[in-house]
C-alpha cells in the first residue's frame, strides 16, 4: 500500500487543505531533508541541509528512474483510467503516452475480467500479483507480463488509484512454448522411427510373397502368354515398390537414430543426391526443379555424413518452404559445389521469397523463426550453423527479399 497525504483537491504538490496542511513537496522536504543542527565557536546555529533545488533534482531523479525503467510502470485513478505510463510501457505495448493516457486500463488487457479481479484484490489486500498476464500490443498481439498491483491510498486510507509494475516475460514464455514443441517433435521422431521399424516386417513378408508369386507365374502351366506377362509385371511392380518402401524406412531410421559423430570419406555429390531423394515426397506437390551444378568428378571429403545430411535436409526443406510461400507456379533449387586446394564449397540456392536484411541478421539466433506457429521452431539453422563450426567450417547466407536465398558452406578438406 502506498499512502499519499494530500488535500485531495487539485495538484497535491501545490494546494493546501482547509486545515492549512503544507503542500506535498514541502512535507516531503520536511521528512526527508530536515533542518540540521550544527555548532561553531559562536554557538549553536541551524542551517539548511539542502536547498529546494536539491529536492527538485532528487524528485526529477526518482521520476527518471521510473520513466526509464525497463519494466512497464503505470498509475491509474480510482476508476481505473490511466494517469501515468512510463517509457518501458511504451516499448512493451507500442503506444506513446499521449495515445494511452486517459484510457481505461481494461481496454489494454486481453482478459478484462481477470484484470478487474486483480484490481479488486489489490484494493482489498493492499496488493495483488498476476502471473503470465497478457496485455494487448498496439498491433493486436498479446504481450505477457508478471504483474504487481499496489493500492494507492490518501491520508484518510481511502483508495485513490493503483500503481502497476509489470515485467515483460513474453520472450521467456515463447522460449517455454518452443521447448515444449521441440520435446513434442522429438517424441514424434521416436514414434516415427518405431513405426518405420514395424513396417519393415510386413514389407519383408510382402516382398517374399511377391517373389514367390513371380516364380510360380513363370513356371505355371495353362496360362496364356499374355496373362503370364501381365502377372509377372504385377509381381515385379510389387517387389519394386516394397524395395522403395524399405529404402524410405531405412532412411527414416538412419536419420532419426542417435549416433556418435564419425568421420569417414564421403562423396558430397552422392550425399546431396541421396538427400534430395529423401525429400522427394516434399517436392511432388509443387513443380520445383532441382539443378545440379557439381564440380567435375566425385568430391571426396573426410567428414561426418550424418551431420552433413542433417544440414542438407534443413537447407533443402527451408528452400522448398520459401518457394511454396512465394506462390509462383514453378520454382528452382540449385545445388552447386566447388573445390579449392584446402576446402570444399557447397552452395544451396532457391528462388523463394528471400529475406530482408533485418531477418537475415537473426537467422542463426536460437528460436528465431519467420514461420507461423506450429511450422517452425527456430532451431534448424542455429543447429546447422553450430554443426558446420564443429566440422571446422563456416556457413554464410546471401539473400534479397523477393529474389531468393543462397546458403554457402565452407568445409576444410583436412
Amino acid at each position: 500500500m502506498i499512502v499519499i497525504r494530500s488535500s485531495g483537491n487539485g495538484d497535491p504538490y501545490c494546494k493546501m487543505n482547509d486545515a492549512g496542511r503544507k503542500p506535498l513537496r514541502e512535507r516531503i522536504t520536511s521528512v526527508l531533508l530536515p533542518w540540521r543542527k550544527g555548532t561553531s565557536k559562536k554557538g549553536t546555529y541551524r542551517k539548511k541541509g539542502r536547498t529546494e533545488f536539491d529536492v527538485l533534482r532528487t524528485h526529477d531523479f526518482l521520476r527518471s528512474v521510473l520513466q526509464y525503467s525497463q519494466d512497464m510502470i503505470f498509475i491509474t485513478d480510482v476508476d481505473g483510467f490511466l494517469v501515468s505510463f512510463n517509457q518501458g510501457g511504451e516499448r512493451a505495448l507500442g503506444y506513446i503516452q499521449q495515445e494511452i493516457i486517459g484510457r481505461h486500463l481494461k481496454d489494454s488487457a486481453q482478459d478484462p475480467l481477470v484484470l478487474q479481479t486483480l484490481l479488486e484484490s489489490s484494493r482489498k489486500q493492499g496488493s495483488a500479483v498476476g502471473m503470465d498476464f497478457p496485455f494487448l500490443h498496439r498491433e493486436g498481439h498479446a504481450v505477457y507480463f508478471n504483474v504487481s498491483l499496489i493500492d494507492l491510498k490518501n491520508a484518510e486510507k481511502k483508495s485513490i488509484g493503483t500503481v502497476g509494475i509489470c515485467h515483460d516475460i513474453t520472450r521467456w514464455k515463447k522460449l517455454e512454448e518452443d521447448l515444449i514443441r521441440v520435446d513434442r517433435l522429438a517424441e514424434m521422431g521416436r514414434i516415427a522411427a518405431g513405426v518405420a521399424h514395424e513396417i519393415n516386417n510386413p514389407l519383408a513378408v510382402i516382398n517374399e510373397a511377391a517373389g514367390w508369386g513371380a516364380v510360380v507365374t513363370k513356371d505355371a502351366k495353362g496360362l496364356e502368354q499374355e496373362d503370364r506377362e501381365e502377372l509377372g509385371k504385377i509381381f515385379e511392380d510389387i517387389i519394386e515398390q516394397t524395395k522403395r518402401c524399405r529404402s524410405r524406412t531405412k532412411q527414416v531410421l538412419g536419420f532419426a537414430r542417435d549416433s556418435e559423430p564419425a568421420r569417414k570419406e564421403i562423396d558430397i555429390h552422392e550425399l546431396l543426391k541421396e538427400t534430395v531423394a529423401f525429400l522427394k515426397p516434399e517436392l511432388k506437390y509443387k513443380k520445383i526443379d532441382i539443378v545440379y551444378e557439381f564440380a567435375d568428378g566425385p568430391l571426396i571429403l573426410n567428414s561426418d555424413p550424418k551431420q552433413l545430411e542433417q544440414i542438407f535436409v534443413n537447407l533443402l526443406t527451408n528452400a522448398i518452404y520459401a518457394i511454396k510461400e512465394k506462390g509462383e507456379d514453378t520454382g528452382q533449387i540449385s545445388l552447386r559445389t566447388a573445390a579449392t586446394e584446402d576446402k570444399v564449397e557447397i552452395h544451396v540456392s532457391d528462388s523463394g521469397t528471400g529475406m530482408s536484411d533485418d531477418v537475415k541478421a537473426k537467422i542463426f539466433d536460437l528460436f528465431f523463426t519467420t514461420k507461423p506457429s506450429g511450422k517452425g521452431t527456430g532451431l534448424g539453422l542455429p543447429i546447422c550453423h553450430n554443426i558446420v563450426k564443429k566440422l571446422g567450417g563456416e556457413m554464410t547466407c546471401e539473400s534479397r527479399a523477393g529474389e531468393g536465398t543462397t546458403f554457402t558452406i565452407h568445409i576444410a578438406l583436412s
